[in-house]
């Protein structure tokens, strides 16, 4: 184990935390949540409706992705797309996740998350942790 997962593991049986310490842990899920989609084949109805909205999806990151949870549409998530737009979306498709039935939500939601660098009592938004991760996991260069 290096020094970082130490780290964290640390942090994850920790009672309270200061602000760094929750950003970290804030940056942590991210990456856990978003690196495996970086190797595994991601379906490909979602490729498609990305594809169709102009999103490169060798620079995008999926955030979170749901496959036929109960009352939700086949697949469901969050996308982090090449220009930095946060994406909800919803779609229904065949069991083998292959054929696109119907879109039923592509919301772009970039400004109903925080983008604060210096939030009082939490440190950086969601949205500021997101993009440093995104940039890190792509190996992007950094603002």
């Amino acid at each position: 184990m290096n020094s970082r997962s130490l780290d964290i593991q640390r942090l994850l049986r920790k009672r309270q935390l200061n602000v760094q310490e929750q950003n970290l842990l804030t940056a942590h899920r991210i990456r856990e949540s978003a690196r495996p989609w970086l190797t595994r084949e991601v379906p490909p109805a979602l490729l498609r409706v990305a594809e169709s909205h102009g999103i490169d999806w060798t620079r995008s990151l999926l955030l979170d992705l749901e496959f036929d949870f109960p009352g939700m549409a086949s697949l469901t998530g969050s996308l982090l797309t090449d220009t930095e737009r946060f994406i909800d979306f919803e779609l229904e498709t065949d069991s083998s996740y292959c054929q696109l039935l119907s879109v039923e939500c592509w919301e772009d939601v970039t400004d109903q998350h925080d983008h604060g660098l210096r939030n009082r009592g939490t440190g950086k938004g969601y949205a500021t942790i997101a993009l440093e991760t995104r940039r890190e996991l792509l190996g992007l260069p950094t603002r």
